[in-house]
């Protein structure tokens, strides 16, 4: 199947995603492309800004695009007519798009979550719609609890962005472990990390553990393996986000998600 733009985006820049769209029906992963570029589009605007203000107006400006969707308003930009088509094939929820891009807002903060608890529903917000719409595409009838998939794979993939993030000045782990978070944002005391690692890692453990596997699509499967990998991969790191093997993908890893 040729790409999609949407595509060639997730592709890109969410290759993670992209992989795992391939263990949908082939006839519904332009649909699931166009929700992808879209998270994508949205969870880039903090590092596309230089002020709170301009990354408020640009996340109005994706809200005003998804509400002129459902009022029969499809604007000429390439992702947002891939998502109308896909809208309205399935008959998406705008509220799970709208809350993708609330949740978006706390980007722009610059803060970090209070506790581990507030990390935790960071991951919640920034991933289960997004994996609820994806179920209304590949699985509609599927009633599988995907808070537990939803969290584990958000709080590997904030592990895994950390080093990136601190780069842009910006961290989502608990603020009450990092009492000096600008030295770390400096790349220095970076040797406070590990254990808040380890604790993360743990409860994405624990989340991807809870979910509800033998009732799950084989799409959210694949999410739960892949989550699993890396964190493994985190674990023999020694809890090391610096690690050079943590740039590389797990081994093996499109044929172990192929047979998930």
């Amino acid at each position: 199947m040729a790409l999609t733009l949407s595509g060639e985006i997730v592709r890109r820049h969410d290759p993670d995603r992209f992989l795992l769209s391939l263990l949908a029906p082939a006839e519904v992963r332009p649909d699931l492309w166009s929700l992808y570029a879209f998270n994508h589009e949205i969870a880039k605007t903090r590092e596309v800004v230089t002020d709170t203000n301009l990354g408020l107006i640009r996340l109005q400006w994706w809200r005003d695009a998804i509400a002129g969707i459902y009022a029969g308003r499809v604007l000429e930009q390439p992702v947002v007519q891939a998502l109308a088509t896909a809208i309205q094939k399935y008959a998406l929820p705008q509220e799970k798009l709208d809350a993708l891009i609330y949740a978006r807002e706390f980007d722009l903060e610059d803060r970090l979550p209070s506790s581990l608890d507030g990390t935790e529903k960071y991951a919640e917000f920034t991933a289960l719609p997004l994996l609820e719409l994806t179920r209304a595409v590949v699985a509609p009838d599927n009633t599988a609890d995907l808070r537990g998939v939803a969290i584990g794979y958000a709080l590997t993939g904030i592990l895994r962005a950390t080093p990136l993030h601190l780069s842009q000045r910006r961290c989502y782990l608990p603020a009450d472990r990092l009492p000096l978070i600008h030295q770390h944002f400096e790349g220095k005391g970076l040797d406070i990390l590990p254990p808040i690692v380890r604790d993360v890692s743990q409860l994405a453990f624990r989340h991807l553990a809870d979910a509800p596997r033998l009732t799950l699509s084989k799409i959210f499967r694949g999410h739960r393996k892949l989550a699993h990998m890396w964190l493994k991969k985190i674990e023999k790191a020694d809890f090391n986000l610096f690690d050079a093997r943590l740039q590389v993908p797990p081994f093996l890893r499109e044929i172990k998600l192929m047979a998930s």
